[in-house]
C-alpha cells in the first residue's frame, strides 16, 4: 500500500512496491522496425513509433510507471510525443500506471468499452487485483478517466501506422487485441497483440480471497476460435512469456536471421497450446 505524507494541506503519495519493480525491471529495446519493448520481466509494455507521434500499449503495475518513462527516454524518444495509451484489459498489471503516464505524456487513454467502468471506478475481478480506492487489499490503483472507449472495428491512425482494434473478450469482458502492418526489409508483415491470453482468471482462487470472475469462459473459447483465422507474422504479448520475448532477444543479439520476432509458426503453436490448456476448464 502506498504511504501518504502531508505537505501542508496537500497529500503526497509515496511510491510503493519499488523493490519488486527493481527486481523485475528490464532494459528497453527495439524488437523490430518501429516496435519497442518497454516492459518488465513479468508484464509487457510496447511502444509503437511514427513520425507523427507514438503509441504506448499497456502501463504495467502502479509502481512501474517511472521505469516505463525511463525506458522511453533511454530509447531516445520524448514521452510528450506519445499520443495514445492503449490498455488491453482492466487488470492491475496493464492499467496500473495509466493515470501517471497519461499525466506525464498528455496522451489519450483508451480501453475496451466493457472495461471502462473498472478503469474509472474500480471493480473486484478475479485475478485482476482491482479494488476500489478505500480497500487495502492488494493494490491501490489510481483510477483514471478513459478518453476513448474501444470497440470492435475501431482504427487509430498515427503517421504511417493504422492500429486496428479487435474485441477479444474472455480474460476480461472488454479485452481488446491490436493488429497493424509494418514494412521491414522490403516485406510487409502483420503484427498482432493478443490482449488477454492468460487463463488464470478461470482458476478457483476463492481460498485466496479473490471474488468470482464469471461469465466469459465461452467468450474466451470463441475468441480463440476466431483468432485461428488471423494471419499473424509478429506476435506480441501482454506478458513476455506469451511470446518468449527475452528468449528471442538473445537470438536477436546473436544476429540470428531472419529477425526472431517474425514467428508465424510460433503464433500458431501458441494458439494451439491455449486451446489445449483451456480443455481443463470446459
Amino acid at each position: 500500500m502506498a504511504a501518504i505524507q502531508k505537505e501542508g494541506q496537500k497529500e503526497v503519495r509515496i511510491p510503493y512496491k519499488l523493490s519488486t519493480a527493481f527486481k523485475y525491471m528490464a532494459p528497453a529495446f527495439r524488437m523490430i522496425d518501429d516496435i519497442y519493448y518497454i516492459g518488465s520481466r513479468r508484464e509487457s509494455g510496447h511502444l509503437i513509433t511514427s513520425e507523427e507521434g507514438h503509441l504506448l500499449i499497456d502501463t504495467g503495475f502502479p509502481e512501474t510507471g517511472p521505469f516505463i518513462l525511463k525506458g522511453i527516454l533511454d530509447l531516445g524518444f520524448n514521452p510528450k510525443d506519445i499520443k495514445y495509451i492503449l490498455i488491453t484489459h482492466a487488470h492491475v498489471d496493464c492499467l496500473g500506471s495509466a493515470k501517471l503516464l497519461a499525466e506525464e505524456t498528455g496522451a489519450k487513454v483508451c480501453i475496451g468499452e466493457a472495461d471502462v467502468k473498472a478503469a474509472e471506478e474500480g471493480s473486484p475481478t478475479k485475478m485482476g487485483l482491482i479494488r476500489t480506492p478505500d480497500s487495502s487489499l492488494f493494490y491501490r490503483v489510481e483510477f483514471f478517466k478513459v478518453d476513448m472507449p474501444l470497440k470492435e472495428g475501431d482504427a487509430i491512425a498515427l503517421g504511417d501506422k493504422e492500429i486496428h482494434v479487435y474485441h477479444t473478450p474472455g480474460h476480461t469482458p472488454g479485452s481488446c487485441s491490436l493488429g497493424f502492418k509494418i514494412d521491414y526489409e522490403d516485406h510487409e508483415y502483420n503484427a498482432f497483440l493478443f490482449g488477454g491470453a492468460s487463463q488464470d482468471v478461470f482458476e478457483d482462487r476463492s481460498g485466496f480471497g479473490y471474488p468470482s470472475y464469471r461469465g466469459t469462459l465461452q467468450d474466451y473459447k470463441n475468441t480463440l476460435d476466431r483468432l485461428e483465422n488471423f494471419q499473424v507474422d509478429i506476435w506480441l504479448g501482454t506478458h513476455p512469456n506469451n511470446n518468449r520475448t527475452f528468449e528471442k532477444l538473445e537470438l536477436l543479439k546473436k544476429g540470428v536471421r531472419p529477425n526472431p520476432y517474425i514467428d508465424p509458426e510460433g503464433w500458431k503453436a501458441y494458439l494451439k497450446s491455449l486451446k489445449e490448456s483451456l480443455k481443463r476448464f470446459l
